[in-house]
């Protein structure tokens, strides 16, 4: 008897077969199709009648860095950006009093620093409360944010300094050059001789040393005159301070009269 079965599962294969050899070539013709539609129409869009919206009032005010709307009008967050008119990020305003973070004289970087006080200046700011933890820093840069602070005193704004962990270096008369200078108990202060950084290989001359030891100098001066005229110390007495690492607790610092108050 003939297997009908066995011979309806090959015929059925080879149809398959065909049909997947047609299926490919097919798709390959359609999408060639659909693709020469879209270039020569130009788009394969579907145009979409326009929507209006009534006009919409926009209030925005610039306050340093920020924007404020009026949300009854619109209901949309902005940010506009605007560093001309931004605090640093160790700058915070609260009312008619600016708040500074100082933990490193060369991380606060004084042309920050003077930014914060032009702005403070244009805001009519009268108070400035700076945090001082800080090892010190660049000669330089402690000499910058020192000037400034004495420009803004001159200006009327009060500047109180609450000293906290380490005073050291370069943040001394940072310290000092404030109107109120307060300190917790357990503050420690640090004076210490002015030093010059080097690195790599290269070659100095007579002239190049006699040019650097000048310029120590220049800065163990600058840094005794600044350290006298803000407490009850001599220029020579802080020169001879300067001789070596010379620490000091609040207290002491207090009988220098470094601070005004221990907390």
């Amino acid at each position: 008897m003939r297997d009908w079965t066995d011979e309806w599962d090959v015929t059925g294969q080879t149809i398959w077969t065909h049909i997947k050899r047609l299926i490919l070539p097919a798709a390959i013709v359609l999408s060639l199709a659909v693709l020469a539609a879209i270039v020569l129409n130009g788009c394969g869009t579907i145009p979409i009648n326009p929507v209006s919206f009534p006009p919409q009032e926009l209030k925005i005010k610039v306050d340093g860095g920020t924007v404020e709307k009026d949300k009854d009008e619109v209901a949309k967050s902005m940010v506009i950006s605007n560093p001309y008119l931004e605090f640093s990020r160790a700058c915070r305003v609260n009312g008619d009093q600016a708040f500074i973070t100082i933990t490193s004289i060369s991380s606060y970087d004084s042309t920050e620093l003077w930014r914060d006080f032009k702005l403070i200046k244009i805001k009519g700011i009268k108070e400035i409360v700076i945090y001082l933890n800080s090892p010190g820093g660049a000669a330089f840069q402690g000499m910058s944010i020192t000037d400034e602070m004495r420009v803004l005193k001159e200006l009327g704004i009060k500047i109180t300094v609450e000293g906290r962990g380490l005073i050291a270096s370069a943040a001394i008369p940072v310290f000092l050059m404030a109107d109120k200078r307060i300190a917790t108990k357990s503050t420690i202060f640090l004076i210490h001789p002015a030093a010059l950084s080097k690195w790599g290989f290269f070659t100095e001359t007579l002239s190049d040393l006699q040019s650097q030891a000048k310029l120590i100098t220049m800065l163990q001066e600058s840094y005794a005159e600044s350290v006298s005229e803000g407490s009850n110390l001599s220029k020579d007495r802080v020169l001879e301070m300067m001789k070596k690492d010379h620490w000091f607790t609040a207290q002491e610092a207090k009988e220098f009269g470094f601070i005004d108050e221990i907390q």
